[in-house]
């Protein structure tokens, strides 16, 4: 419908073409990732809500750091228009889907400027709406006037990742926005929506000042407060990465959230538990837990690393290399424990330079690299896609490979990089170790066990004993069940009832559980090896017994 009315005024734009480089079309629809500046992300810009949020007056989102030793109060204040209310969660669906637009766009062109050009079908599509539904469309103009009109005021909590500064300034998101069919700044008129990103938003896009998002499954989430997490994870997970759990004051987060805050345990629970549920489900989390903070006075929710969270950060295992300063503070939500000896830098430089990437270009993206991007598997990527492409669909290699480091795309899960194959090598060789290990207690268990038993029957009982208590648990079976007769053998039946006796002695004996005996034999091991012995078998018991 927009390409129609374009046709029929002279005074429209040429419409945008859509790359005819198949590599391009590849890439662009292959990631299924997209990345959305940190300040939006961690500032609670999107209120998790399915009604339009009108009547409030602000949004106050206070945040503390350490500034010379000191612990600083900052605070961000999200400022709505009175027509259009807060951004809500449907405005996040929009805006992640905008940046898959602005991610192509800067495949293509090498960065992004303004202004941002779309056609209302094309969002719709990215986000699996109908385009046929004159209601998708009137909620993307109103989502891009309420993006244009929201401001918000930073007091050191917006950081301009090209200047390296905390900014105390009002900002918007968006600048100006021109809907298809109205006039432009140059008289002619709009072949589609053209959005103006404002500068602090280009500045950061073009300085890699993002976090990824996973769209395909972040569109499958059905609760709102669930949505509204997903970015915040993203860094609440990555911060706390070595301890596995993430700890946020529940006041904290309704803040944040700006939702309502109860006082009872089963209402934080029954306004919580549907959408932590389903992050659950999804693998963002493995586990969450609502609890009194140390002092009782107030609630905590912890959040478990789940699976999906250790799975991407499994494609982001090569590390990108420093001694070079990333443009991000140490302050920032980042966390800036990645960097890594310049040894390692050096060999993804080379690694770059050998695939036919210049230097300077090389050297150029790593300085502006993700923190554990996996920059070795994305250049063996690409070589596997110049190896079964056809001959000439590669014109320029070393662009291919400037671009999946640029936009840091996610590896197919069917590809195997060297690196990923030594850890999946490493994994089964421990895995087959620890089965190994595990059936040779459990044979020393049973080993511990028997020879227990034989040495009270030793002790205690004479053969004939034996033999008469045998007979007797024969008889016992037979009574309980006469069709074991004619199902089995005599020889058979004699050691079900030998096997009874023992079982009957072994009840009046003090024998260790499994995992006693394990931990019994981990305590021989620590012991030998501090001793600067020789490890027994574990078949050998020791005198006590």
């Amino acid at each position: 419908m927009d390409n129609v009315r374009a046709a029929q005024n002279p005074r429209v734009k040429p419409h945008e073409t859509e790359p005819q480089n198949s590599q391009q079309k590849f890439l662009a629809s292959s990631n299924d990732f997209v990345h959305i500046e940190k300040n939006l992300a961690s500032l609670g810009f999107f209120t998790p809500s399915t009604k339009k949020i009108k009547g409030s007056k602000k949004k106050t989102i206070l945040f503390s750091k350490e500034v010379d030793g000191k612990k600083v109060e900052l605070r961000a204040v999200i400022l709505p228009s009175a027509e259009y209310g807060l951004p809500i969660t449907a405005d996040q669906d929009k805006f992640l889907a905008l940046q898959k637009i602005i991610a192509d766009i800067r495949y293509q062109k090498g960065m992004v400027n303004n202004p941002i050009g779309f056609t209302s079908a094309e969002l719709l599509r990215i986000l699996g709406l109908k385009v046929n539904a004159g209601k998708n469309y009137s909620d993307i103009l109103e989502w891009a006037k309420r993006m244009t009109l929201t401001g918000i005021s930073s007091e050191g909590v917006v950081y301009l990742a090209g200047k390296q500064v905390w900014a105390s300034d009002t900002f918007h998101v968006f600048e100006r926005f021109v809907s298809f069919g109205k006039e432009m700044p140059d008289g002619t008129i709009a072949d589609k929506n053209y959005i103006w990103l404002s500068e602090w938003q280009l500045e950061n896009i073009n300085s890699n000042h993002l976090l990824p998002i996973d769209l395909e499954t972040y569109k499958q989430l059905k609760n709102h407060i669930s949505k509204a997490l997903v970015p915040l994870l993203q860094i609440w997970l990555y911060a706390t990465r070595a301890g596995g759990c993430f700890e946020k004051r529940y006041h904290d987060l309704c803040q944040i959230l700006n939702i309502r805050q109860y006082p009872n345990l089963s209402r934080i629970k029954e306004k919580l538990a549907p959408s932590l549920e389903e992050l659950k489900s999804y693998g963002y989390l493995a586990n969450w837990k609502i609890e009194k903070t140390s002092s009782g006075a107030n609630y905590k929710i912890a959040l478990y690393h789940g699976e999906k969270f250790h799975r991407d950060q499994r494609r982001r295992l090569a590390q990108c290399g420093p001694g070079l300063e990333k443009k991000a503070p140490v302050e920032t939500l980042q966390d800036n424990d990645h960097l890594i000896s310049s040894e390692v830098h050096s060999s993804l430089l080379e690694e770059m330079v050998k695939r036919g990437v210049g230097e300077a270009t090389a050297g150029d993206l790593l300085r502006n690299c993700t923190p554990g991007q996996p920059i070795l598997d994305q250049l063996e990527w690409g070589d596997s896609l110049i190896r079964q492409a056809p001959r000439g669909k590669f014109y320029n290699p070393a662009g291919l490979y400037i671009h999946l480091v640029r936009e840091n795309l996610i590896l197919p899960e069917s590809f195997e990089s060297s690196q990923k194959r030594r850890l999946r090598e490493a994994l089964q060789q421990a895995r087959e170790d620890e089965e190994s290990h595990r059936l040779r207690l459990e044979l020393a268990y049973s080993d511990y066990k028997k020879e227990l038993i034989d040495r009270h029957i030793q002790r205690n009982f004479s053969k004939e004993h034996m033999r008469s208590w045998a007979q007797s648990k024969r008889l016992e079976l037979l009574e309980q069940d006469k069709r074991l007769k004619d199902r089995w053998n005599e020889q058979t039946l004699q050691v079900l009832a030998e096997n009874k006796v023992r079982s009957d002695i072994a009840k009046r004996l003090s024998i260790m559980t499994f995992p006693e005996f394990c931990k019994r034999e981990q305590r021989k091991q620590q012991r030998a090896i501090t001793d600067g012995g020789a490890v027994q078998s574990p078949t050998l018991l020791e005198n006590s017994l």
